[in-house]
């Protein structure tokens, strides 16, 4: 005789995997994390394997705690895996036609990033409409501390993230205007915050500046940057925020895309 679905089932499932899961699921609701004992509480599973479980994803960098408040949360790694998985059917599909309209008011190349980890990573671009341009391969990574791309979703993520982002990477200096002080940059991030758009003032490439702001998902998190990019000459300090604005408003269309919504 057959045997039912259920008891099939039953045969074939994995406990600790699906507690694994179960507590994956429930850190995604709780965006402010929760301690083990409270996992342990609404999940009904007992302590020791939740500890066991926990403490894997932790090795694995699924999960991270906060060793003061003793809150357990998703990592980067978590989240950037849901973000990848939608970049290019969701972020470039969404972007390149803003990207395509911002590149014919400008005139400049345009630049679509995400953020991957401790490193920033080129999903899309639309070449200038200038004969000297800068041009970068789809998937060419780009450190966060001189890069607009990074600046911008840096300043939006929660503190936290953006620690674990920077930890143990040193802020290598490529120029002469890049930032090398951590606390510096903290402050640069501040004000990136503030003005709701970053700049790159040669800090990457000597010669190059750049102008971005960041693109939110549904749930106001942000999901990716996007930028301009010219020479210093086409694009000096002093049109930074004239440039800024016009950035803010196409990426904001991208954020509108992704079904986030201003308040």
């Amino acid at each position: 005789m057959k045997k039912p679905k259920a008891e099939l089932k039953s045969t074939y499932n994995v406990p600790n995997l699906e507690r694994g899961l179960s507590i994956i699921e429930l850190l995604a609701t709780r965006t402010k994390g929760m301690t083990l004992a409270e996992i342990t509480e609404t999940l009904s599973i007992t302590k020791s394997s939740a500890f066991r479980i926990v403490s894997t994803l932790i090795f694995k960098n699924y999960l991270q705690k906060n060793e003061t408040t003793k809150k357990i949360t998703l990592s980067r790694k978590m989240l950037t895996l849901g973000i990848s998985s939608m970049n290019e059917q969701s972020i470039v599909e969404y972007s390149i036609d803003v990207m395509r309209a911002l590149r014919d008011e400008l005139k400049e190349s345009v630049m679509l990033g995400v953020l991957l980890g401790s490193t920033g990573t080129i999903l899309e671009q639309v070449p200038s409409s200038y004969p000297v341009k800068l041009f970068v391969e789809p998937g060419t990574q780009f450190d966060l501390h001189s890069s607009v791309g990074g600046k911008c979703i840096l300043a939006y993520i929660p503190s936290e993230e953006a620690d674990m982002a920077l930890n143990g990477k040193p802020l290598t200096k490529f120029t002469e205007n890049t930032i090398t002080s951590k606390k510096q940059f903290k402050k640069v991030l501040k004000e990136v915050k503030e003005k709701g758009y970053a700049v790159d003032n040669s800090e990457d490439i000597e010669g190059i500046n750049c102008v971005g702001a960041p693109i939110f998902n549904e749930y106001g998190y942000p999901v990716a940057a996007l930028w301009i990019t010219a020479p210093y000459g086409r694009l000096p300090a002093s049109q930074f925020e004239s440039k800024g604005k016009i950035v803010m408003k196409y990426a904001l269309e991208v954020s509108t895309k992704l079904g986030y919504l201003t308040h």
